[in-house]
């Protein structure tokens, strides 16, 4: 098994009617791999929303918040502004899987998010995704499992030269894992998110430039 993307999805034309119903300024970018990793690397927090729902208990890079992992103080910005839960609860790696070695010892194909490894030397680059006891509960993401998520961290590694993102789930603390495009809207103003990505439509707060 190297996926349970299995929920429903929703098309471009159903989200663009979404948006103009609710008298909602957005963007379109045919690009939007790009546009996404730019925030990112510009290190704004980005709702990720893509394709099927995930069926399971992580979110994998369909429904996924987003953030570098390159500053320690991330973590503490998501679990505050975001999720509004407890400063100690950490948060994961999506990793590109062909540079698992760099970062890992001893590891084992881990595409659910779901085991811890012992980091290496390396890790230092992405603090906001180590535990305290120097291990990381990765996922590693191929192209034939999430080619458009591979392809998002791909861009953000060219342009900060870290090939992994901080990813936990859409939702805030107690609440279910975001599905449709109406509840993606309603967490980005609700949250301290900067960009919500749906599918190839941006929105951004007012303090977010546009690119």
């Amino acid at each position: 098994l190297k996926s349970y993307s299995y929920g429903p999805s929703f098309s471009q034309k159903h989200i663009k009617e979404l948006l103009e119903s609710r008298l909602l300024e957005y963007e379109y970018y045919q690009n939007i791999e790009y546009v996404a990793a730019q925030y990112l690397n510009m290190n704004f927090t980005l709702a990720w929303f893509h394709g099927r729902m995930e069926s399971g208990p992580r979110a994998l890079g369909n429904r996924s918040i987003l953030m570098s992992p390159r500053d320690s103080k991330n973590k503490d910005i998501v679990n505050s502004k975001i999720k509004y839960r407890e400063s100690f609860r950490p948060f994961c790696p999506s990793i590109l899987a062909e540079y698992a070695d760099a970062y890992f010892e001893n590891y084992r194909n881990e595409y659910f998010m779901t085991t811890s490894f012992k980091t290496s030397a390396k890790a230092n680059q992405i603090p906001a995704v180590v535990h305290k006891d120097l291990t990381a509960r990765p996922q590693f993401v191929t192209k034939e499992a999430n080619n458009r998520y591979h392809n998002l961290i791909t861009e953000f590694y060219k342009l900060s030269g870290i090939p992994a993102l901080l990813n936990t789930s859409f939702n805030v603390k107690g609440e279910p894992m975001i599905c449709n495009p109406r509840e993606a809207i309603k967490c980005f103003y609700d949250t301290g998110l900067d960009v919500l990505v749906i599918e190839s439509f941006v929105l951004r707060k007012r303090h977010v430039p546009k690119l």
